[in-house]
C-alpha cells in the first residue's frame, strides 16, 4: 500500500493540479496527473470509464471505501471562474475503486492492467498523451 502524504494538502483544501493528462478505457477519456511521480486518477473518469457513474452520486458510493491516504480533493487548472475540485485516487486507491466497482477480481485487473501501461507510455514520451 503506498503512503502519499505529499498529496494531501488538507481538509477541504483542494490540491492544485498541473499537467492534466488524459487516457482512455474503452473510448472514454481518463484525466490524471503526476503527483510527486505517482500518477493520481479522476475518480469520476474511472468510473464513467467502467460504467458505473451515478449522475446523482458521482463516484460518492465507490470512494467510501478508499483510505484517505489514497483519495484527495484536486483543483483543475482550466477552470478559472469557482475553480470545482475533483475527487482524486492514487494507483492504490484505483486499483480499490475497481475492484469494489466491478466485484471482480479479472475485470479490475484487466482495466488496472490497461490503465497502468498508458500511464507507464506517458511518462516515457516527452509530449503529452
Amino acid at each position: 500500500m503506498h503512503n502519499e502524504p505529499s498529496a494531501k494538502s488538507g481538509r477541504g483544501t483542494p490540491l492544485p493540479l498541473n499537467d492534466i493528462q488524459t487516457l482512455s478505457h474503452q473510448s472514454t477519456p481518463i484525466r490524471f496527473a503526476m503527483v510527486d511521480g505517482r500518477p493520481w486518477f479522476v475518480a469520476a473518469d474511472v468510473c464513467k470509464a467502467v460504467g458505473v457513474y451515478n449522475p446523482r452520486h458521482g463516484a460518492a458510493n465507490y470512494v467510501r471505501g478508499i483510505p484517505e491516504s489514497e483519495k484527495t480533493l484536486a483543483r483543475l487548472p482550466s477552470v478559472s471562474r469557482g475553480a470545482p475540485a475533483v475527487l482524486i485516487i492514487s494507483e492504490s486507491g484505483l486499483d480499490k475503486l475497481l475492484w469494489l466497482a466491478l466485484h471482480s477480481v479479472a475485470s479490475a485487473w484487466s482495466v488496472l492492467s490497461s490503465l497502468s501501461a498508458q500511464v507507464s507510455d506517458c511518462k516515457g514520451a516527452s509530449d503529452v498523451c
